[in-house]
């Protein structure tokens, strides 16, 4: 059998591309099919790949991701043509075009979602307001993108007057409009090279969105860094929505807008720093309906919610509020949910404002079904720190358990934006995701619970609320569903 352990570290080297869990058999078949391709013993592949640009250009074609389609996260794409692009103009001053790049382009479907979308706010003046570049590693797709003919997989989500302004039907595809082809240029770019072509920089606009999943946090680094020298001083640099926190590495300051989180070099100059999150959900037109409670997770392994509060309760004074905290613990820790209340509206009698037992009586609150005062509890706390992770947890899982999906949704975004690190939340919208079928979301959020408790998993920002599961269980789960839902057809990156 061929050792693939030296094409991992190979194709992990030179283009950051990690070849991991269910991406093994692609690997597999990719240097089989090679194998054949040139006749060559399998043995002497390696050989071949390692001294060969082309040769290992052609195996990369064979595995990147190319799953994409046209108006993907149609957030992004308005908030360019209704805020970004009118700013870059200004700025400009009419004497350049602004300049967009969609790095990691795939097929295509990204650039022209982004001059489609331009050609209808600005018609054909597009042409001299905007300069448009797309790049990808794989010269196959870039074929594809070049040619403008897409399936009918390529337009989930693209309006049909649209569909009809600016494609053609040609038997069972559709053809793009030349006027759109010829305003975008590709180049075969890998984007972990430091050296990048000069007539990349300067961009305005730069979108680098479901590709970073595919990296370690190393090669993610590098590219943000080789990114971050393409952007004009003033320029926006924007990943897919799920990925934006988990590529804040310091290099570039963050903004946030219109819910929405970007990197830039200068945030005054654009929008507003990044400040903790509206106390209210954002929609997300997700709605299937009541679904069962959500099992929460132990943050680590470590001794029980019972022993901890036992330790607690063990030093604290008879009559204190932690005294009565560590009770609470252990009736909670046993299920004595209402014995658990009780003890806790002791504390808050006597001490208000105190947020470990605010958040346990949420939590009691919600074991008992009592979702309205579970909110009411979790927005108080809210409202006294607009940064508390327990408290939009809180606020999540009583929107669920209330049978509030949308809700619940909006809820737990704002607890990853609150913390990046906060896998438990990435957990609860992977699940939310796949409950409404919305598949590729529940596949990126796992995948992100993933990454996260590989890293560790310590940097949840949850201060106080009780978890019940061990992490190799919430691992567990994660691959079960992503081995369980179904891949879309199509070839194999946008990625």
């Amino acid at each position: 059998m061929l050792d693939l352990a030296p094409f991992h570290a190979l194709i992990r080297d030179r283009c950051g591309i990690l070849i991991q869990g269910n991406r093994e058999p692609a690997l597999t078949q990719a240097v089989r099919a090679r194998v054949a391709a040139l006749g060559i013993a399998p043995g002497g592949y390696y050989a071949r790949l390692a001294a060969s640009r082309e040769e290992f250009q052609e195996l990369v074609n064979l595995l990147t991701v190319n799953e994409t389609y046209f108006f993907r996260e149609p957030e992004h794409i308005r908030f360019v043509v209704d805020t970004l692009a009118p700013r870059c103009l200004a700025a400009r001053c009419r004497t350049a075009p602004v300049r967009i790049l969609s790095a990691g382009c795939s097929s295509g479907e990204e650039p022209y979602s982004l001059v489609m979308a331009l050609l209808d706010r600005y018609g054909e003046g597009v042409a001299e307001l905007f300069s448009f570049h797309a790049a990808d590693i794989d010269s196959l797709v870039l074929g594809k993108a070049r040619l403008g003919r897409y399936s009918e997989f390529s337009f989930r989500n693209t309006p049909p007057d649209v569909r009809a302004r600016y494609f053609v039907k040609d038997g069972q595809d559709s053809l793009l409009a030349d006027r759109v082809k010829r305003l975008v240029r590709f180049h075969r770019i890998n984007f972990l090279d430091t050296a990048l072509p000069l007539f990349l920089h300067d961009c305005d606009i730069i979108f680098f969105r479901n590709v970073s999943i595919y990296f370690d946090d190393a090669t993610r680094r590098a590219i943000q860094k080789n990114l971050a020298a393409l952007l004009h001083e003033d320029g926006a640099l924007l990943y897919g929505t799920t990925e934006t926190l988990a590529n804040d590495f310091d290099i570039l300051p963050m903004a946030r807008e219109q819910e929405l989180f970007y990197f830039t070099r200068n945030p005054l100059a654009l929008g507003e720093r990044a400040f903790p999150p509206a106390a209210g959900p954002s929609p997300t037109g997700l709605d299937t309906g009541p679904a069962e409670p959500l099992v929460l997770c132990l943050l680590a392994p470590g001794p029980s919610a019972g022993e901890t509060a036992a330790a607690e309760g063990a030093r604290a004074e008879p009559g204190t509020p932690e005294a009565g905290i560590a009770e609470a613990r252990r009736l909670l820790a046993d299920k004595r949910h209402a014995q658990a209340l009780a003890r806790l509206e002791a504390v808050l009698a006597g001490q208000p404002q105190h947020a470990e037992a605010g958040v346990l009586r949420a939590h009691a609150l919600l074991h008992l079904k009592e979702h309205a005062a579970a909110h009411a509890q979790a927005r108080a706390l809210l409202d006294a720190d607009a940064w508390s992770v327990d408290a939009l947890m809180l606020l999540g899982l009583a929107a669920k358990w209330a049978g509030r999906p949308a809700e619940a949704v909006g809820w737990f975004k704002q607890a990853v934006y609150a913390r990046p690190g906060c896998w438990p939340a990435q957990y609860a919208l992977a699940d939310l995701h796949r409950r409404a079928g919305e598949t590729a979301l529940a596949q990126r959020f796992y995948r992100a619970t993933l990454q996260l408790l590989e890293e560790g998993g310590r940097e949840h920002g949850i201060a106080f609320l009780p978890l019940e599961l061990p992490v190799q269980e919430i691992r567990f789960l994660c691959r079960h569903q992503l081995a369980k839902l179904p891949h879309e057809p199509g070839p194999a990156g946008q990625r």
